[in-house]
C-alpha cells in the first residue's frame, strides 16, 4: 500500500480517492479494512480475463550498470504484475515438468546454494577433471517470440491461459523483459529445451576390440543458472566436441548465440566462479566483489552504531553468501550473525533506523 501504482488501482476499482487510501494504510495495517476494495479488484480482473480485454499501464524502462554492463531493467505497473502471477500460477505444472533439474534460477529449493551444493559434489569427485563455463549473448532480449509462442502452444493445452500470456509477451519491448515475474520463467522454460537436448542427445559410439558399441556420454553434468552455463566431464575432448555441437544447436534451434569467450577449467589446480561462489577440489569461498561489499556495509554499521534501511536491505541481500561458504571465522569476529539478525526485524517491521549497543559481547538494538 506504499505504492503509489496501488493506492491508483484502489481508486480505479472503487472510486475512493488514492489520497484517502494512502491515509487509511498509514492508519491501519489491518486485512479486514481493504477486503472490501481487494474482493472488487479480484472480481473485476476476473472479468477482464474472462473477457479477454486486459488493461495495464505501459511498461517503462530503467538502465542499472552491474560489473561493468549496463542492464535495461523494465518497470511494470502493479496490475501487470497481478497478471504476471496468474500466469506463472497457471503455467506452473508445464514449468515443474519442463525445467530441468540443474536449472537453478526459477523452481523453489533451487537456487544459489542448491548449485553450489551441486558443483561441490561433482568437483569433488576423484574421477572429474574439466569444466566449461558460458553464456548466451543478450539472452533475455534475444528470445524469439515466436518461437516461444510455438512452444508454449505445443505443450499448455488451455486457450484462455494462453492468451494472458501472449498478451503479456506481446507488452514486451523486445524478447523478455529483465525484471518481469513471468519472464524468468519463460526464459527457463525456453532454455529447458536445450537442457534435455544436452542430456538425451550430446553421447558418441565408442566401439571395442571385441566388437560391442558402447554410448559414452560427451556431458557428464550439466548446470543452468538462467543463461549461465556449466558442462562437466573426465575428458576435454569430449567437452570441446560437445561445446561446438551445442553452440550450434542452440543457434539452430532457439536463435540464441553463446558467446566465444570460453572458460576452460582444470580441476587439478583451478575453480569454477557460479552463481557468486568459487568452487575448487578443497574449498569454497564468495567472490571477492560480493564479499567486499557484504564487509564494507558490515563495517559501516559497526562505525556508526546504528542501521538504516538501506543498508539492512543491502546486508541480508549477500548474508546467504557468507553464510554457505568458508567465512565461519569472520562471521564470529565481526558478529554478522547479530547484525543480520537485527536488519531482518528491521526490513520486517520498516523501521528507517536503529541504534545498536554491544551487550555481553553482542549487538542489541536499542529501544
Amino acid at each position: 500500500m506504499t505504492r503509489r501504482d496501488t493506492l491508483e488501482m484502489f481508486e480505479e476499482y472503487t472510486g475512493v480517492p488514492a489520497s484517502l487510501w494512502k491515509t487509511l494504510s498509514e492508519n491501519f495495517d489491518r486485512y479486514d479494512v481493504f477486503r472490501g476494495a481487494i474482493n472488487t479488484i479480484v472480481d473485476a480482473i476476473q472479468m477482464e480475463i474472462i473477457n479477454r480485454d486486459y488493461k495495464w499501464k505501459p511498461i517503462w524502462h530503467t538502465f542499472r550498470k552491474e560489473n561493468d554492463k549496463v542492464r535495461k531493467i523494465g518497470i511494470q505497473d502493479i496490475k501487470q504484475q497481478i497478471y504476471d502471477y496468474i500466469a506463472v500460477n497457471g503455467l506452473k505444472e508445464v514449468l515443474n515438468k519442463k525445467i530441468g533439474y540443474y536449472q537453478c534460477a526459477a523452481l523453489p529449493h533451487k537456487g544459489q546454494v542448491f548449485g553450489k551444493k551441486a558443483i561441490e559434489k561433482w568437483v569433488r569427485h576423484e574421477k572429474m577433471r574439466h569444466a566449461w563455463k558460458g553464456d548466451a549473448r543478450h539472452y533475455y532480449e534475444n528470445i524469439d517470440k515466436n518461437k516461444l509462442k510455438k512452444l508454449l502452444k505445443k505443450y499448455v493445452d488451455n486457450e484462455p491461459l494462453l492468451h494472458l500470456v501472449f498478451a503479456l509477451i506481446d507488452s514486451f519491448e523486445k524478447g523478455l523483459e529483465i525484471g518481469s515475474y513471468l519472464s524468468q520463467y519463460l526464459a527457463n522454460f525456453y532454455m529447458s529445451f536445450a537442457y534435455h537436448y544436452v542430456e538425451e542427445n550430446m553421447v558418441k559410439i565408442r566401439k571395442h576390440r571385441n566388437g560391442t558399441k558402447e554410448k559414452v556420454r560427451l556431458v557428464l553434468h550439466q548446470l543452468y543458472y538462467m543463461d549461465d552455463i556449466a558442462f562437466f566431464g573426465n575428458s576435454l575432448k569430449d567437452l570441446k566436441s560437445a561445446v561446438k555441437m551445442f553452440r550450434k544447436w542452440m543457434w539452430d534451434n532457439l536463435g540464441v548465440e553463446i558467446k566465444q569467450d570460453d572458460q576452460w577449467i582444470n580441476f587439478q589446480d583451478g575453480y569454477i566462479d557460479m552463481m557468486g561462489f568459487c568452487v575448487s577440489r578443497v574449498k569454497t569461498w564468495v567472490r571477492s566483489r560480493i564479499f567486499l561489499r557484504l564487509r564494507r556495509n558490515v563495517k559501516k554499521v559497526q562505525k556508526d552504531k546504528e542501521i538504516s534501511l538501506a543498508a539492512a536491505r543491502r546486508i541480508i541481500s549477500r548474508n546467504g553468501w557468507t553464510d554457505n561458504s568458508m567465512c565461519k571465522h569472520w562471521i564470529k569476529k565481526n558478529k554478522v550473525t547479530d547484525i543480520t539478525k537485527l536488519c531482518k526485524e528491521m526490513v520486517k517491521h520498516a523501521k528507517n533506523v536503529i541504534r545498536l549497543e554491544t551487550r555481553k559481547g553482542h549487538y542489541c538494538a536499542v529501544a
